[in-house]
């Protein structure tokens, strides 16, 4: 960080990170399986990757009411894996080269107005893309000849632009408006693909803050907002991978064990929600919250497993598991946080002067996806709820012996 005045500064962070692994799968079959059943592979696999990035800020305050920041950030990601199983019959070597690439910039202006208000308006930009080679031989012979050794690669084209007002009503009453206009780009393209799809959203934003005593710091929040969700990279390139336990295309395969593949045409989820929370601090600091929200999620992705008609790449009938925009959904939740110093959250209990701070929370979701028949038809990995326990004790000294 260079703090090149009072009222000017540039921060700059770099990170660099090269890693090794390797692992083997052997199995001993120990039981009688039923005629049929297909157990996995042996295998060894090994792999590097590398992570380069970088970020730079700078702030400048201009005059007591107006104020600049921009941000910037790059990132470069390379990932290599070797695979090779060994079934009864032929063994399988797999490559896996890929690269992921992403920039970011954004900024803001800040302008206080009179004692009331302060607009800000600013952006936010950024680029994602991920290019992917594999090649895959069984018994020495390439697995899928259409797709060995093509590139295959996604785009993601962010941009949005907010302007928004806080104001400050009076000492207990404060809120801000804003406005956002978000559009996304996504981008696939690989062999006999060359998908391009577009949307974007205009959102209102609003937060109310109530402080109970003008003087006091406990308050209780609301915010209503929209907001997008662009699909991974991985969730976009049309390559199609056949399933471990089925590697040759001339056959079928089993729903549990099914094939996989990208899809291009996937649309950003565009959620709209709901919080408020109450937040009560006491006299030492410590903290009790808890919040409820609810949000309606519309053009959903989850994957969705299929039997696909045979095709000129794959002759047979095959179970294909693909990410979709599958359906719409709601999801809701209560969290409850408490943390501080022990003797001010039990008295009866510590010592006021202990150094001991406690902190907890517990939550609990639900949520429900339209399409799936109930009960339990929730979020994809959404956990139903989460308890969290932890302390910190400080020493005045070390012993040392």
């Amino acid at each position: 960080t260079w703090k090149l005045s009072d009222d000017e500064s540039v921060s700059l962070i770099g990170f660099a990170q090269k890693g090794y692994w390797n692992n083997s799968v052997r199995l001993t079959p120990d039981a009688a399986y039923g005629p049929g059943t297909r157990l996995d592979d042996d295998a060894d696999n090994q792999g590097t990757w590398q992570m380069l990035r970088a970020n730079v800020a700078w702030n400048n305050r201009f005059s007591e009411t107006q104020k600049w920041e921009l941000k910037a950030g790059v990132q470069d990601a390379k990932n290599h894996i070797e695979n090779r199983t060994r079934p009864v019959d032929d063994p399988v070597d797999a490559l896996l080269d890929s690269r992921d690439r992403s920039l970011t910039q954004s900024g803001k202006y800040s302008h206080i107005l009179g004692e009331e208000h302060t607009v800000t308006v600013g952006w936010d930009f950024e680029f994602r893309k991920r290019d992917e080679i594999r090649n895959t031989l069984v018994g020495g012979e390439e697995q899928l000849p259409g797709l060995n050794g093509e590139n295959f690669g996604a785009r993601i084209r962010r941009q949005a632009f907010f302007i928004q007002d806080e104001w400050e009503i009076n000492p207990q009453w404060s809120t801000y408006f804003g406005l956002r206009h978000e559009r996304i780009v996504t981008t696939s393209r690989g062999v006999d693909t060359d998908v391009r799809n577009s949307s974007s959203v205009l959102s209102p934003l609003w937060h109310l803050t109530y402080k109970l005593d003008p003087k006091g710091r406990d308050m209780i929040r609301a915010s209503l907002t929209r907001s997008y969700k662009a699909p991974e990279l991985t969730q976009m390139l049309g390559r199609y991978t056949l399933n471990s336990k089925f590697q040759t295309p001339d056959g079928s395969n089993e729903e549990i064990s099914p094939d996989r593949v990208g899809n291009p045409s996937l649309k950003p989820e565009l959620a709209t929600g709901l919080d408020i929370a109450y937040e009560k601090y006491l006299t030492g600091g410590s903290l009790f919250s808890v919040g409820v929200f609810h949000r309606n999620i519309s053009q959903l992705i989850r994957t969705v497993v299929t039997l696909d008609p045979p095709s000129a790449l794959v002759p047979f009938p095959r179970y294909v598991s693909r990410p979709m925009n599958f359906s719409s959904a709601t999801t809701s939740g209560i969290e409850m946080e408490l943390k501080g110093r022990a003797g001010e959250l039990f008295p009866s209990l510590f010592d006021a002067k202990l150094p001991l701070n406690l902190r907890s929370s517990v939550s609990v979701y639900r949520s429900r996806v339209k399409a799936v028949d109930g009960p339990d038809n929730r979020l994809d990995q959404q956990q139903p709820w989460t308890a969290n326990l932890g302390f910190d004790y400080r020493f005045s000294s070390v012993p040392v012996t």
